[in-house]
């Protein structure tokens, strides 16, 4: 607490950000949203909450958006030493990011794109913290700012992306099927057939098992994983260019579990592990972020430091 303690007191013109804060708010919740064939509200933030809502079901993608927010707090609750240091007071020009902010707003409704108005309200919002706190602060928050970015959904615009990972995603897992199991699938695109003992079997790889859904999360997680773990530039840009093999990593693991499954236990069985467990692909993700970290850890071959001898004078040796 008394680190939140004096974060809190090390910021300046608290009461005239958070009016400023509150009345940009206050303009995203009132014509934040002018999409109302679907009979949504005029709001923004009410626009992002049914579209969470509708998103729970199945696999969208936007599994995660609504706990952006919280990733984000958690990392600014990590950088607290950092961001009481920093300098802070006021900062003209990050009015421009607020002029920003507002054409961006502006562009999105009269589009009727409030994606794009959420991103104006994150690049404004930014722009005001600058105004009040000034640059320093800006770029000690940059990164765990515009995290929020993944809170936006976008999966609805990824179907059609999903083809050819599809394709390379069924060729992968039916390939170790067929090499490491000897299980004799047929794939005809990506469709796959097999008869067993248990009965025959037909699946139909559908989008959420491509990859290109996944991999917003996938995304998300390398971005924080090589944020919080490394330092050096290459290894955080690789780390996050490994972003959708590993999704499609995961996603091949969880196929040749479907597939191992309906071999065993029937159809049935297969459809439920590919409906109800598509934690599977998120857990192969992880673990695959978690290898790639331990081999691109930067403390990789480094000798331990010898146990040095106490440079402190002994007083009895001394005056001897």
């Amino acid at each position: 607490m008394n680190d939140l303690r004096q974060f809190w007191n090390s910021l300046p013109n608290k009461g005239a950000f958070a009016v400023m804060f509150a009345l940009w708010a206050a303009l995203f919740h009132i014509i934040g949203n002018s999409s109302l064939g679907d009979g949504s509200s005029t709001s923004m933030f009410g626009w992002l909450y049914g579209w969470y809502h509708f998103s729970s079901f199945g696999e969208s993608g936007d599994e995660l958006c609504p706990l952006v927010p919280f990733i984000m707090l958690i990392m600014l609750y990590q950088k607290r030493e950092e961001l009481t240091r920093v300098s802070k007071g006021i900062w003209g020009p990050a009015l421009a990011l607020v002029a920003a902010g507002v054409l961006l707003h502006i562009l999105g409704y009269l589009v009727q794109q409030v994606r794009l108005s959420a991103v104006g309200f994150l690049v404004g919002g930014f722009g005001l913290m600058g105004m009040f706190w000034g640059a320093a602060w800006l770029k000690s928050i940059l990164f765990p700012w515009f995290l929020l970015l993944f809170g936006i959904p976008i999966g609805v615009y990824t179907d059609s992306l999903t083809y050819y990972l599809r394709v390379l995603s069924t060729q992968l897992s039916v390939g170790l099927c067929n090499g490491l199991l000897q299980m004799k699938l047929i794939r005809l695109g990506t469709m796959v057939m097999h008869t067993s003992s248990a009965g025959t079997f037909q699946f139909d790889v559908a989008p959420a098992c491509s990859g290109i859904r996944s991999a917003t999360v996938v995304l998300l997680i390398t971005l924080v994983y090589a944020y919080l773990n490394f330092r050096t530039l290459w290894r955080c840009v690789l780390i996050v260019l490994m972003a959708v093999p590993l999704a499609v990593f995961g996603n091949v693991i969880r196929l040749v579990v479907v597939f191992i499954v309906s071999d065993s236990f029937g159809e049935d069985a297969g459809k439920m592990i590919e409906t109800k467990f598509g934690f599977i692909t998120y857990l192969g993700a992880l673990a695959g972020v978690y290898c790639l970290g331990w081999l691109l850890r930067e403390d990789r071959g480094r000798k331990p430091e010898a146990n040095l001898p106490s440079t402190t004078a002994d007083p009895e040796a001394v005056a001897s």
